[in-house]
C-alpha cells in the first residue's frame, strides 16, 4: 500500500508541471469559446424576426361604417403587434407601393359592413405584390380573419334559418343582435383566451449561458491537450517495475484520471470563475460538486481515447473528433430542437448531454440526483474500459 500511496504523490507532482502548458491552453481556449459563445448567443437570442407590416388602406369615401370597422380591425392584439394600417387614397397607395414603402394594399369595397350584415359579402381586395415572410404572415392574417367572419356568419344564419322553420321570423333581429354580441365579445378580446408561454430554443437557462455551457463542456475536452504529455505512456522497463511493486494498470489508470481530474478542475474553476464574475453562475456547493463531475468524466474519456490510440497524436485526434461529434450530437452546438428526432432521442443517453445538464444544474443550482449517478456512472465505465485496454 505504500508504494501506491508514493506512486499517487509522484503521478501528482508530475501531472503538476503540466499546468504552466494547462494555464496557457485555458487562456487561448477561453478566448475563442467566449467569442464563439457570445456570438452564438447573440444570434440565437437575435432581434425581431419578422418586420413591421405597412399595408395601405383604401377606404370608400364616405363610409363611415366601414372606416369605423377597419379601425377596429387594426385595434386588435393580433393586429396591432404585426400591421400598420396606413389610410390613403387609390394613387396614392400606387405609388408607396412602387416605391415600397408599404407592404401591399387592402381596397375596401362600399357598403361592406352591410354587405357582411345582409350576407352578400362584397369582397375586400389585397394586393400583395412582394413575397416574403412578412407577406406570409400577413396573408394568414386575413385568411383567419375570413374564417372567423365565416363561422360567425354561419352560426347566424343557421339560427335565421332555424326561427323561420319554427315560424318566429320576428325574433331574428333579436338573434342578430345577440349573437353579434356574443362573437364580438369573444373575438375582440380573444387574446385572454389564449396562455402565453415563452419558449426558447436553449431550454431553462439562456441562450449565453446554454452556449456559455457547451464551451465549457468543450473546454474541459479540449483542455487535456495541453497536458497530454502527461498521459504518454511509460516505457516497457518502468511498467514492468511498476509491476513487481504491486502497481498494476488499474491503479495506474485511476490514479492518472484523478491528476488529469486535478487538472481539468483548476483550469475549470478559473472558467467558472469568469462565469461567476458575469453574472451567470451563483458560486455554490452544487456548482463545485458539477464542476467536479464534468471534470472526472472528462479525464476518464480523455483517457480512454489516448489508451486506445496508444500515441499522442492519435490521441488528441480522436479527442478533437469525438468531442466535435458528440457535442453535436448531445445539441451544445445546435439545439436539440432543431435537429432530427432519431438525434433527439439517442441524446440523453450519451455522456456529453450528462455534462451539459450539469452544468444547467450548476447555473440553475438545482438538484438532480439521476444526472450525477448517469455521470458517475459513465466515468467508472470509461475507467474500466481504459484499464481494460491498458492491460491489455
Amino acid at each position: 500500500m505504500k508504494a501506491q500511496f508514493l506512486f499517487l504523490t509522484l503521478e501528482f507532482k508530475r501531472a503538476w508541471k503540466r499546468m504552466p502548458y494547462v494555464a496557457a491552453g485555458a487562456a487561448v481556449l477561453m478566448l475563442m469559446l467566449g467569442v464563439i459563445a457570445y456570438a452564438a448567443g447573440t444570434i440565437l437570442q437575435g432581434e425581431e424576426a419578422l418586420g413591421r407590416i405597412s399595408i395601405g388602406v383604401v377606404l370608400p369615401k364616405e363610409d363611415t361604417m366601414a372606416e369605423m370597422a377597419v379601425r377596429m380591425l387594426g385595434s386588435l392584439d393580433s393586429v396591432d403587434s404585426l400591421c400598420d394600417f396606413i389610410y390613403m387614397e387609390e394613387e396614392e397607395a400606387k405609388q408607396a407601393l412602387e416605391k415600397r414603402e408599404i407592404l401591399g394594399v387592402m381596397t375596401v369595397p362600399e357598403k361592406m359592413v352591410q354587405g357582411i350584415m345582409d350576407g352578400s359579402n362584397p369582397p375586400v381586395s389585397v394586393f400583395l405584390p412582394q413575397k416574403g415572410l412578412e407577406s406570409a404572415v400577413f396573408k394568414e392574417l386575413t385568411m383567419a380573419g375570413a374564417r372567423t367572419l365565416s363561422a360567425a356568419q354561419a352560426g347566424i344564419y343557421a339560427g335565421d334559418q332555424l326561427l323561420r322553420q319554427e315560424g318566429l321570423e320576428e325574433r331574428i333581429p333579436e338573434l342578430e343582435a345577440d349573437l353579434n354580441q356574443i362573437y364580438m365579445a369573444y373575438s375582440l378580446p380573444r387574446i385572454h383566451c389564449f396562455k402565453r408561454e415563452q419558449v426558447s430554443a436553449s431550454g431553462e437557462v439562456g441562450p449565453f449561458a446554454f452556449y456559455g455551457i457547451s464551451g465549457f463542456v468543450l473546454f474541459l475536452l479540449l483542455e487535456v491537450i495541453p497536458a497530454s504529455g502527461y498521459l504518454a505512456g511509460e516505457s516497457k522497463v518502468l511498467a514492468q517495475k511498476l509491476w513487481l511493486l504491486g502497481i498494476g494498470p488499474v491503479w495506474i489508470t485511476f490514479v492518472r484520471m484523478l491528476c488529469l481530474g486535478f487538472l481539468l478542475l483548476a483550469a475549470g474553476l478559473v472558467f467558472g470563475g469568469v462565469f461567476a464574475g458575469l453574472g451567470y453562475l451563483k458560486v455554490s456547493w452544487t456548482a463545485l460538486a458539477c464542476c467536479i463531475v464534468m471534470c472526472l468524466l472528462a479525464a476518464s474519456m480523455a483517457l480512454f481515447f489516448f489508451e486506445c490510440t496508444g500515441t499522442l497524436m492519435g490521441g488528441v485526434l480522436l479527442l478533437s473528433a469525438a468531442s466535435m461529434v458528440l457535442l453535436f450530437l448531445s445539441g451544445g452546438m445546435v439545439p436539440l430542437v432543431f435537429l432530427p428526432e432519431g438525434i433527439k432521442r439517442a441524446a440523453p443517453w450519451l455522456p456529453v448531454s450528462l455534462m451539459l445538464e450539469c452544468g444547467k444544474m450548476a447555473v440553475l443550482g438545482q438538484l438532480k440526483w439521476k444526472v450525477w449517478l448517469g455521470a458517475i456512472l459513465y466515468s467508472s465505465v470509461f475507467f474500466t474500459l481504459a484499464a481494460g485496454v491498458r492491460k491489455r
